[in-house]
């Protein structure tokens, strides 16, 4: 089954946002207009709607103009109908929960008038519609321009003491394209090499497309750090083509590009860690793999004693990895689900949730760590909410130490 879900998302997504739009468009006409639809349009019209989106998805993105402005106006209305038709159903599950309850007790027709009862839930899935809106305009708006520098101390068991207070700037999934453009990741560059980390670590989904790779590459290829800067390669850039990104990377800017290698990462006297670069690798554009014979391999080929740091672009190989006695794993892919919605100090609830078991934050694992970005770019829509882009500073630490699981 969620084989099945993965492999048909998109699909299915259509038909999901189809309904949304309709329930949306249906609840609001009558509980704000009073206006009654009688029951057949309540099946034509999603049908109707379906079919509409489906010829927009099919009609390539216009590239600037009217029209692109009118497309991401009513992808960004469609997307909000989703969620608010997520909250409806879920408001609507527990208001008749309460009215099984109300009417078995047999307060409804007595102490509570039907029509009461009714009105109020008319009134209160209003107000979530609204409000839902409200909080998806926020996202859009300030929610997406919000960056969060990410500061961590990681202990690194074995590590040279003359490696104490290194530090490392995580970033990923900066899908260069239609969302990040050559200005807006300039304006990203120069704030990372302000942070002045001797080393950057970029974990894929580099870009989206290269038709933009002449003016975005060369202005990504801004970064610099004093040991280097290091990047793999993530789902979106394997389905734009590995070869060619590869190639452009390698063409525009002075990183050191890792396709399932290893490098040492050391100073002069010797001392630092080995790092592993792996190509991404997954069950579909979702699930990544838990376990991975090419890291394997990687792993027995080392012949240092020095601590291995691991840039997968998944985090999913997390356990696999710390089986081996990995130091760290960087990773991103998840993007923390873009939305998600606080369900306690640490915790948060998104769809990263049904991609992997670590959704995003750092985990630990004997002495073993894990951190999963959550990306400086955005996949989909340019939206974010309780999610902000994120750049990570890593500083390494030594001796072993278990910290806290953050989701």
């Amino acid at each position: 089954m969620t084989r099945f879900f993965w492999a048909n998302f998109f699909s299915l997504l259509l038909v999901f946002v189809a309904l949304a739009e309709w329930v949306c468009a249906a609840w609001l006409l009558s509980n704000l207009a009073g206006v009654s639809l009688p029951p057949w349009l309540h099946f034509v019209g999603p049908a109707t709607i379906y079919f509409l989106n489906r010829l927009i998805v099919a009609r390539p993105l216009p590239l600037a103009g009217p029209s692109l402005t009118a497309r991401r106006a009513y992808t960004g209305l469609a997307f909000t109908c989703v969620f608010g038709f997520l909250f409806l159903m879920v408001g609507a599950v527990a208001w008749a929960a309460l009215w099984s309850m109300l009417y078995a007790t047999g307060q409804v027709g007595t102490v509570i008038a039907p029509e009461t009862f009714n009105v109020v839930m008319g009134v209160g899935g209003t107000v979530v519609l609204l409000g839902v809106g409200a909080v998806m305009a926020w996202g859009y708006g300030v929610g997406s321009r919000h960056l969060w520098i990410n500061r961590i101390d990681v202990p690194i068991a074995g590590l040279d003491a003359a490696f104490e207070g290194r530090t490392i700037a995580q970033i990923s999934d900066i899908h260069l394209g239609q969302f990040m453009n050559a200005e807006r990741i300039t304006g990203y560059v120069n704030h990372i090499n302000g942070l002045d980390a001797d080393m950057i670590m970029i974990t894929g989904d580099i870009t989206d497309g290269l038709h933009h790779a002449h003016e975005t590459f060369p202005a990504l290829g801004g970064l610099t750090a004093r040991m280097g800067v290091f990047a793999i390669l993530g789902n979106h850039d394997v389905a734009t083509g590995t070869d060619e990104v590869v190639h452009a990377l390698r063409f525009h800017t002075d990183f050191t590009v890792l396709c399932d290698d290893t490098i040492a990462v050391t100073q002069d006297d010797g001392a630092g860690f080995d790092l592993i670069g792996l190509m991404d690798r997954g069950h579909d554009w979702a699930r990544g793999l838990r376990e991975s014979e090419i890291l394997a391999e990687l792993w027995a080929s080392a012949d240092s004693d020095r601590p291995k740091v691991i840039l997968s672009h998944r985090p999913d190989l997390f356990g696999h990895a710390a089986d081996l006695g990995a130091a760290l794993v960087l990773s991103g892919h998840t993007h923390g689900g873009q939305l998600s919605l606080p369900i306690g100090r640490r915790r948060r609830a998104s769809i990263a949730r049904f991609m992997t078991r670590y959704p995003r934050g750092t985990y630990t694992s004997g002495e073993s760590w894990l951190h999963v970005n959550l990306g400086l770019g955005v996949t989909g829509q340019p939206v974010r909410v309780a999610t902000p882009r994120e750049i990570t500073l890593i500083t390494l630490r030594v001796g072993p130490a278990a910290g806290k699981n953050a989701a």
